[in-house]
């Protein structure tokens, strides 16, 4: 597109000066390979066909790394292409004793460098000798058959089709047929006998044929070249011969009769003859690849060859042209109606003589110092005068009159006839103008830019009109980029007078914003690039002089494109043109501050340039009322409602230069519209309107004031009222409609805009404060987070504006108390998280009074029992329960974050909103805390009670909240908000560290956080507790979900590093902080990065292997994290957790190791009891088992016999053992199963007087437990510990006694059986095993298989659907 040449229109790189050194002389290579390539290529030269195949693979590799600077190889070029094409030549004269591997490589890599730096370039480095002309073509041919001179499959595979060794030889033929004498003379193949009435030398035809036989047919690179290659051969002076018989072939190419013919008529006549409708399959699809190749190879002819040679042949060659444009072909392909635009243009170019018009306009002379010196047309006025023929006292008072020699000139060439080919021409490429396809539309403005440049004044003044009426009433975005296209080439020309410019820049100007919605997406964007790039061609054409004129309509339009712009590609290229126009013509006024304000990297964010350089701009009178106007008229009614959103957000900042503007004209307009039936224009009116409020009390010097008044203000306060009669909540659009008119009621209470009463006229119904607070708890219950969001903001502002006067106790008892309610037991979820978030935004006003205690509804109070019994009382009131508000809002978070007793009801949003919301009144409540407050404060106190609780119900989240449903681990959701939170709290504790934490009541009641507040240390600082969540943060940050790991490394560098944003000290006096700040990023920013199974995985196993008690409080989390991820089913995450902490319990020193051992199984044999039955954590745990007694980190707890195992193993193996029991879940019955053969073989454990408890030996208990799930009612699990069993038994070294017949036995038994038979059949053999083993069978098992014996049944798989999965081990 146009937009991405603007990028480097408006640099351009100066000569050298006479001091400084040519360009060649002080070149610099950037190539970072060069040296490499150079010796490769030197080896490849040198060896020829014995070179590595590889070094041809590299130097590839190589040139493909610069496709994006493909210019930094230009000084490489010649040192590589000639010895890779002399490696070419050497193969090609050897004829057909040529090595087609070798030329296949070489091929590949001059076609990289083909590729990447351009044929043109690369193939001037080629040999062209006239007798290297046969060998390349008889080469060529050889080419075809590569695959039947392969010797093996690996040749076979490297050849493939060589397509490009047929593009590399085709491409050193286009430059081999140059030669400059007659190829009569190099064809070795004429004699004697040569006919001199040939068409051309064999060595020519034999080209030609390959070219329409195969080549232009060919559906890649080779097509292209071959055309390139006709073009060149058939334009020498020597073949008009063969130049009449190509056309001849072409014409019958176009029109789909050359090769084989086989009309529809044939084959309709003959459908079920299958060879001719193969045959009419196959030339189709020929033909779809050979349409192009012909026309490329037309157009390139008409380019290269000479208008005496070519303009017999014009009149045919046009009609070939027109019949193209209109076939079947040309509709179904982009490609070829480029290409027939492309061969269109050159035919009406060779029918108009070449020359330079005379009524074209030149600028002249040109001086960037000049018009940024603001140097007035004096000299500059007299050059451009005397260029184009103009009068300079003439004009001075606005004439354009010409000389009497230019008009002679003039009239000479208006005489000149225009033939009637050219007519036909220009309008098949207006026509193509308005195609579909950008690149038809490109080459067309090119054409017509190229064809106008040689016509007569009035012939050339109604091209010019012609694409103006492209801009026309009706014209679709199409025909209005192809006019932008089309001017912009005719202005670069010269073609433009200064004349059409009054015509041409309103359409420009209008383009410049020209967009149009079709369904959810618009049209435009293309249109508004273009017409930057005419405007960059203005200021790159004319003096500026002609263009000041009009820089009042340009100016503005292209500040509007570049700030308000929906594509970031847009705003860059009307930056760009604005750029242009004043370095160049120097007439935009403010050109250089705007210039730096909206440069490339500051347009490169919307929100940026909508709101920083937007306002900027504002500030310049001259701009400022077209972007206002943009604003209103049409960003505010965008289709997209994000657009329409921020561009609310502009006009708040925008508005402010202009208050009259923004309260006489904006705020009036948009509440006309914001009852409008276009959902875009009232939402957009909206959030403008509330965005206009805003803006108005920003600017007013006197922030008391109403912002609006009269009947404006009556309009501002009822226009929620209004939304509401007219029902716009309802339908398509509901939920922006309610978003909008919640930040409406936000931004109403923002300007303390008065509702019921307050000085001046009344403003309202005195009902409409009720109105307004009902809208926003309805908006509270919406499903939609969105809606919620912007209702809990509302409603907080709306209370701290309106609720917070004289009488908050009435106001808290209508607000806080409601909320309380619904977020403790309304059945439905939607109100109960809005409840839950509106809590966190309540004012510090309404929840420092004091409310009635809330009570489930329904619900009888005890008291009014007691009250009944005593008459004498029953007369008196009973006085409600009072307490403060922040302490019903705490008790109903509270209630809200924990778990429903019903798996059903559990709402993991709503426990988020709860955090949030218990982190909202802490914060409330701590900006209302002054600072260095007494011990005894009473927000101080209710703000360290608040800040206390809701660190417990953090924590709590974080250990607990592990809850899944069908959306996956919805807990995370919580334990994330929780963790965001903390470090926020703990702020809050720290500033509120000496004050008393029992703010309820001061009667004696009991302490809710300890007794430590007695003696002024606050518990929530106390040293268990900060080391409680340090270790519940690490537990996360070993935890499987990367966002959850990257929420917890966030919080642990605030917590331990300190955040100044927040007024967090670091938290020091934790146990081993210097080891933790080692494990943990240095800055949040690095916190996403850091949270990578290859970063966060082995810096947090550093901590678990550490030495030292002071890492001991936080083992036990770090290693549930570590087993949940290790063991999970991820095994790119399980790779990275399980081998950290591998590696690092296998890194420490051997005296250490065995008492870390100890303690690590310790904690897992711990952590096994604590979540007991939690398949969660206890699956993970029995892989991880597995994983580690594999690679010997947990040697000290199995050692190998003689030596004793630890008392450990034993507790190990019996926990393992209760896991199992029962169980139904395959997959850890397995891990189970292969944990307990870890035990078997170990040694037994000495006991008391000869006590053979099998609970007491590690060994004896771990057989017994595989030895059950032998008899398991899943033939997979008795397979899996059947098999593991085995592997166990034959690495078991046996006992020291020497006696391991039964053990040998026991092998023997265990692969002989077929365990995944039925349980009747297998459990026999089974108690065979205790004996061998030297166990003491169960007495349940042996009446059991007494029992089961005689009532065996046999059961056929195929008897039901049930006994086929039994069968089957599920």
């Amino acid at each position: 597109g146009a937009g991405v040449a603007l990028s480097g229109m408006s640099a351009e790189q100066s000569p050298p000066t006479m001091g400084e050194e040519a360009p060649e002389e002080r070149e610099v290579t950037f190539v970072a390979e060069a040296w490499e390539v150079d010796a490769l290529v030197a080896s490849i030269a040198e060896l020829g066909s014995s070179a590595d195949p590889v070094h041809f693979r590299r130097i590839a590799q190589v040139v493909e790394r610069y496709q994006e600077f493909p210019t930094l190889l230009d000084g490489h070029l010649e040192g590589w292409i000639t010895p890779l094409a002399g490696v070419l030549r050497h193969e090609a004269h050897k004829g057909d004793d040529a090595d087609m591997v070798v030329v296949q490589r070489t091929a590949k890599v001059l076609n990289a460098l083909a590729t990447v730096r351009g044929a043109k370039t690369v193939v001037k480095f080629f040999p062209h000798e006239a007798r290297d002309l046969e060998p390349v073509v008889a080469l060529l041919v050889r080419s075809h058959d590569v695959q039947l001179l392969a010797t093996t499959l690996e040749e076979k595979d490297e050849l493939g089709t060589a397509w490009e060794t047929r593009a590399v030889l085709i491409l050193w033929l286009a430059i081999l047929v140059l030669i400059p004498f007659d190829l009569v003379t190099v064809d070795s193949q004429v004699g004697a006998t040569h006919d001199a009435d040939a068409e051309a030398p064999p060595v020519v035809m034999r080209i030609l044929g390959l070219c329409q036989d195969r080549y232009l047919s060919d559906p890649g690179i080779v097509r292209d070249r071959a055309a390139t290659l006709l073009a060149r051969l058939l334009t020498r002076p020597d073949m008009p011969r063969a130049l009449s018989t190509f056309l001849d072939w072409a014409t019958a190419a176009l029109g789909g009769r050359n090769g084989a013919e086989v009309t529809y008529a044939e084959t309709n006549a003959e459908i079920n003859d299958l060879d001719k409708a193969k045959a009419f399959a196959e030339q189709e699809q020929r033909n779809d690849f050979l349409v192009p190749g012909v026309a490329r190879a037309l157009a390139a002819i008409f380019k290269l060859g000479t208008r005496e040679a070519l303009l017999g042949v014009a009149e045919r060659a046009w009609g070939d042209a027109r019949d193209l444009q209109s076939s079947r072909a040309a509709a179904g392909s982009a490609l070829v109606r480029q290409l027939a635009c492309k061969l269109a243009q050159r035919i009406g170019l060779l029918f108009l003589k070449p020359r330079v018009v005379t009524w074209r306009y030149e600028r002249g002379a040109r001086s960037l110092v000049h018009n940024l010196n603001g140097t007035s047309s004096g000299e500059a006025g007299e050059t451009h005068s005397s260029k184009t023929g103009e009068n300079t006292s003439e004009t001075k008072h606005g004439g354009n009159t010409l000389s009497s020699e230019k008009e002679k000139e003039t009239a000479r060439d208006d005489d000149d006839d225009v033939p009637e080919g050219v007519e036909e021409v220009i309008e098949s490429l207006l026509v193509a103008l308005r195609d579909k396809d950008t690149v038809v539309r490109w080459s067309a403005a090119k054409g017509l830019g190229r064809i106008t440049a040689r016509l007569p004044a009035e012939f050339g003044d109604e091209v010019v009109g012609s694409i103006l009426d492209g801009f026309g009433v009706g014209e679709n975005e199409n025909t209005r980029h192809g006019a932008c296209l089309a001017l912009a080439e005719l202005a670069r020309r010269g073609l433009l007078l200064p004349t059409r410019l009054p015509d041409a820049v309103p359409h420009v100007a209008n383009a410049l914003t020209y967009d149009v919605r079709r369904g959810p997406h618009s049209v435009g964007a293309h249109v508004r690039d273009a017409a930057s790039y005419v405007c960059w061609a203005f200021a790159r054409a004319y003096a500026p002089e002609a263009l000041a004129p009009h820089s009042g309509a340009l100016a503005p339009a292209l500040l509007v494109a570049a700030c308000f712009d929906r594509e970031v590609n847009c705003r860059r290229a009307a930056a760009a043109a604005f750029q242009e126009a004043v370095g160049r013509v120097g007439a935009f006024p403010h050109g250089m501050d705007v210039v730096s304000a909206a440069d490339y990297f500051a347009l490169g964010a919307r929100q940026n340039a909508f709101t920083v350089v937007a306002d900027f701009v504002c500030t310049l009178g001259e701009y400022r009322p077209k972007l206002l106007n943009h604003l209103l008229e049409v960003k505010l009614s965008h289709w997209e409602r994000s657009t329409r959103e921020l561009s609310a957000k502009a006009l708040f900042v925008c508005g402010q230069r202009d208050v009259g503007w923004t309260q006489n004209v904006a705020l009036p307009t948009l509440l006309d519209r914001s009852l409008s039936l276009a959902l875009e224009t009232r939402h957009g009116a909206i959030v403008g309107a509330a965005e206009a409020l805003l803006a108005l009390r920003e600017a007013s010097a006197d922030k008391k004031q109403s912002v609006v008044t009269g009947a404006l203000a009556e309009r501002v306060v009822t226009l929620v009222r209004d939304v509401e009669k007219a029902r716009l909540y309802r339908g398509k659009g509901g939920e922006t409609m309610r978003v909008a008119t919640c930040r409406f009621v936000e931004c109403l209470a923002q300007v303390r805009q008065p509702l019921d009463r307050g000085p001046g006229p009344a403003t309202g119904p005195k009902s409409l404060r009720t109105t307004l607070l009902v809208s926003m708890e309805e908006s509270l219950k919406h499903p939609s987070l969105e809606v919620r969001d912007a209702a809990k903001n509302a409603i907080g502002a709306f209370a701290e504006a309106y609720m917070c006067g004289s009488n908050p106790e009435k106001g808290a008892e209508r607000l806080v108390a409601t909320l309380c309610l619904q977020a403790s037991f309304d059945l439905n979820p939607a109100a109960k998280r809005g409840a839950a978030a509106a809590l966190g935004a309540m004012p510090a006003a309404l929840l420092l009074t004091r409310i009635k205690k809330t009570e489930k509804p329904g619900s009888e109070n005890p008291k009014k029992e007691d009250d009944a019994t005593d008459t004498n009382e029953m007369s008196q009131p009973v006085e409600p329960d009072l307490v403060p508000a922040w302490r019903s809002a705490m008790d109903a978070l509270q209630l809200a974050s924990t778990f429903e007793s019903d798996p059903e009801l559990r709402d993991a949003e709503t426990r988020v909103c709860a955090v949030r919301g218990a982190l909202g009144v802490v914060l409330t409540l701590l900006a209302a805390t002054p600072i260095g407050c007494d011990t005894f404060d009473s927000v101080a106190c209710a703000t360290a009670t608040c800040a206390n609780e809701t660190l417990s119900m953090c924590v709590f989240c974080i250990q607990h909240d592990y809850c899944m449903d069908n959306r996956g681990d919805v807990g995370s959701w919580v334990r994330e908000a929780a963790m965001d939170a903390i470090p926020f709290l703990l702020a809050a504790a720290q500033r509120t560290r000496a004050s008393r934490c029992d703010a309820e009541t001061s009667d004696g009641e009991d302490n809710p956080i300890g007794d430590s507040t007695q003696t002024g240390e606050h518990i929530t600082l106390a040293l268990t507790n900060v080391t409680t969540i340090v270790a519940v943060l690490l537990k996360q940050a070993a935890e499987k979900i990367d966002r959850v790991r990257s929420a917890a490394f966030a919080a642990l560098v605030q917590t331990l590093r300190g955040d100044d944003d927040i007024s967090l000290s670091p938290l020091t006096a934790v146990p081993a902080y210097a080891k933790l700040l080692r494990a943990i990023p240095e800055t949040q920013k690095v916190a996403a990065a850091w949270a990578a199974p290859g970063n966060c995985f082995p810096a947090l196993a550093t901590l678990i292997a550490g030495d030292g008690v002071d890492l001991a409080p936080y083992r036990e989390s770090l290693l549930e994290g570590f087993v949940v991820s290790a063991g999970g089913v991820g095994d790119s995450l399980g790779k990275a957790a399980g081998g950290a902490l591998v590696a690092a319990l296998a890194e420490t020193g051997s005296g250490d190791k065995a008492a870390l051992q100890l303690a690590v199984a310790k904690t897992l044999v711990d952590l096994m009891d604590m979540r007991f039955g939690n398949d969660r954590v206890v699956v993970p745990l029995l892989r991880v088992l597995d994983t580690s007694f594999s690679s010997g980190c947990l040697a000290a707890v199995t050692s190998h016999p003689p030596a004793p195992p630890d008392t450990l193993a034993a507790v190990l193996a019996n926990k393992l053992r209760a896991e199992l029991k029962g169980s139904r879940d395959i997959a850890k019955l397995c891990l189970g199963a292969q944990a307990l053969c870890h035990l078997v073989g170990l040694g037994k454990a000495a006991t008391k007087d000869g006590d053979d408890d099998s609970s007491l030996c590690a060994k004896s208990c771990a057989t017994h437990g595989v030895l059950v799930l032998l008899v398991n009612r899943y033939p997979r699990v008795r397979r899996v510990a059947a098999e593991t069993l085995y592997v166990t038994l034959l690495g078991d070294a046996g006992d020291e006694n020497g006696n391991d017949d039964g053990r040998e036995l026991a092998i023997e038994l265990l692969s002989s059986t077929r365990w995944d038979a039925d349980v009747s059949i297998v459990k026999p053999t089974r108690n065979k095993l205790y004996e061998m083993l030297g166990l003491v069978p169960p007495k349940l098992a042996l009446v059991l298989a007494t029992t089961k014996k005689i009532t065996e049944k046999e059961v056929d798989e195929n008897d039901s659907y049930a006994a086929l999965v039994g069968s089957a081990g599920y």
